[in-house]
């Protein structure tokens, strides 16, 4: 059973209990839109998601670590580019200690200058960290080359040059702006009553402030990301080439998501993919191969990621077109849409055993669709995905925008205008 309540400051309560579990975890989503100033300040938003761990008003960044350590908890947070969340798991009769800790850090910070200016020099080695991984480094060039000129495609982290132009005045403007009622989603799961994690979640919730017109004078509307087929080299001193090529793609609360998860799973999705078993199996070409997408509230990409060495990109890329082409004109068959059914409901039901796994669930589902589906209503959409409808799908996404493609690491020669990217 989930339990939902809107407090009167706009911050929405939702909790599933469940009896069988010894723990709770207490997830807050805070839904946020990029500072007006986005291309100097972008990654204010993870940036702050680190500075609250820093301290509140009642507790230092060691009390705060300590609080959850001594009770074998887990406290963490992360970013994107329309939400900040943080989560706490704790024993069950640990709540009260979880539920405070996590509403002390986001309600309470104590932002304070010389915090920023320590916590800066970590987020800056976060980001140099994040450039020297092959396939984050692929991932994030290619969103920028598919959204050019938006924050959307633009990677949560930030740049060293928009780290460092934040200043605490700006910090403070950003958090006043999105860390207000109407933007905030608190998600509880696992042994709790519900009537208790409502009262105690008001009590502390019910202090965020709701917010007013003025504040979002802060804030960008710049409309949905207009995609671009981009064909772009990036050079990197990486052993591997790594490569992402894909199309446009659906927004996360589009009507075909059903679809759209059979589609993925059967094309790019574990061991028995088309494109790991025609790819890597037959081939042997690449270690690994599969598919991705980045879902927006409003844009989408559907695109496919792979590496391998510089004798073999051009014939990597060759085959992936292949594979694309054959599902643009044949499409799926019966029996591998069965298939991929069979394993999204299995992998649900397989999420479905951590606490964590349902928190998300609660909250990414509120956030997007505006209520929170059952179990038996995600498996009668699962279901209800049908051969047809596949193919529908898939001729849609390969047919309505070019390919295009983003590649990373030492390439010779102009690799790019030998490929043939037409479906």
């Amino acid at each position: 059973m989930v339990e939902k309540h809107v407090l009167d400051n706009g911050v929405t309560l939702i909790c599933e209990s469940i009896e069988h579990v010894k723990s709770v975890t207490i997830g807050v989503w805070v839904k946020t839109q990029p500072p007006k100033d986005w291309e100097k300040h972008n990654g204010i938003g993870h940036f702050i998601e680190h500075l609250v761990f820093k301290g509140t008003k009642k507790r230092s960044a060691r009390e705060i670590a300590l609080a959850i350590d001594r009770i074998g908890g887990v406290l963490n947070a992360w970013t994107d580019q329309e939400a900040t969340t943080f989560f706490v798991k704790v024993l069950d009769r640990h709540f009260d200690i979880g539920i405070d800790v996590i509403s002390d850090l986001i309600i309470s910070p104590r932002f304070e200058e010389g915090d920023l200016n320590k916590e800066r020099n970590v987020v800056l080695d976060e980001i140099l960290k994040d450039a020297s991984d092959p396939y984050t480094a692929a991932v994030d060039e290619y969103l920028k080359d598919a959204w050019p000129g938006h924050p959307s495609g633009l990677s949560a982290l930030g740049t060293p040059e928009t780290i460092s132009a934040i200043g605490r005045e700006t910090v403070l403007e950003y958090y006043r702006a999105n860390y207000v009622g109407s933007n905030m989603v608190v998600a509880c799961c696992g042994r709790i009553d519900a009537e208790l994690f409502r009262s105690v979640a008001s009590e502390y919730f019910g202090k965020v402030p709701a917010g007013d017109a003025s504040s979002q004078d802060h804030l960008a509307d710049l409309g949905p990301p207009e995609y671009v087929a981009a064909r772009a080299l990036h050079n990197r001193e990486f052993d591997h080439i790594n490569l992402c090529l894909g199309v446009k793609g659906l927004p996360y609360n589009t009507p075909h998501r059903y679809e759209h998860a059979v589609l993925d799973t059967l094309l790019g999705s574990g061991v028995s993919s088309r494109l790991f078993q025609e790819i890597r199996e037959k081939h042997g070409i690449c270690y690994s191969i599969g598919t991705f997408s980045v879902r927006r509230r409003d844009a989408g990409l559907f695109a496919i990621h792979s590496a391998t060495g510089q004798n073999n990109i051009k014939k990597l890329i060759d085959l992936i077109m292949e594979q694309l082409r054959k599902l643009a004109q044949k499409g799926v068959t019966l029996e591998e849409t069965n298939n991929a059914k069979e394993q999204l409901k299995g992998s649900l039901m397989l999420a479905l055993e951590s606490t964590s796994a349902r928190m998300l669930r609660l909250a990414r589902e509120h956030i997007y669709f505006g209520k929170v589906f059952s179990l038996d209503e995600v498996c009668a959409g699962v279901d209800a995905v049908t051969k047809e409808s596949v193919d529908e799908l898939a001729r849609t996404l390969l047919s309505q925008s070019k390919v295009g493609i983003t590649v990373v690491g030492k390439v010779e020669g102009n690799v790019l205008d030998q490929l043939d990217l037409s479906i």
